[in-house]
């Protein structure tokens, strides 16, 4: 939570989630965040010192009766889940495009878990994308040529970072496949 509140950058994946709830209600983390929010950074921290005591204490009370729900199998918890998923979804506008929309994003999301490729960087991409975009088109009016965009030293050291990091995973992935 503290480098997603003090700079706008998300950790892990339950963060990167909070950021895009955070840009749905047009509150931008960062610098400015306590600066101009302080009562919504307060109530944060509350809200997240109550929710660990709430945890704890729902914690000590149910571990025996959920110790019961790993003896069922997981097809019959499977299946109780995607039901109530699905119902949960159909309930929100009474519609059976949004079920056939979470069916497709429930299948992609088994692609993506059987292929062992990471949620955080698909998150961030839906949540960063749009503002990455704006930005991009800001800045097209400002270039001439494609040298431009690298003819600062932050924007070459950048690129060329990008690049040596690009160019180590190609080596890498390489390797492991002359391995196997």
């Amino acid at each position: 939570m503290i480098p997603l509140l003090a700079l706008g950058i998300p950790g892990e994946a339950l963060t990167a989630m909070m950021l895009s709830v955070f840009y749905v209600h047009n509150i931008v983390p960062g610098p400015g965040l306590f600066r101009d929010q302080m009562d919504f950074v307060m109530a944060l921290y509350l809200c997240l010192l109550l929710l660990n005591v709430i945890a704890l204490l729902f914690l000590v009370f149910a571990t025996r009766p959920l110790l019961k729900v790993v003896s069922i199998p997981n097809r019959f918890l499977g299946m109780t889940i995607l039901t109530l998923s699905f119902v949960g979804v159909y309930s929100l506008r009474n519609s059976f495009t949004d079920c056939i929309i979470a069916a497709c994003f429930g299948l992609l999301g088994m692609v993506l878990r059987r292929l062992d490729l990471p949620v955080v960087p698909i998150i961030l991409g839906m949540v960063l994308g749009g503002i990455a975009e704006s930005r991009f088109r800001t800045s097209l009016p400002r270039i001439d040529t494609l040298y431009d965009w690298i003819s600062r030293p932050m924007a070459a050291g950048i690129f060329a970072l990008i690049v040596f990091v690009l160019a180590i995973h190609v080596v890498s992935l390489l390797r492991s496949k002359q391995k196997a």
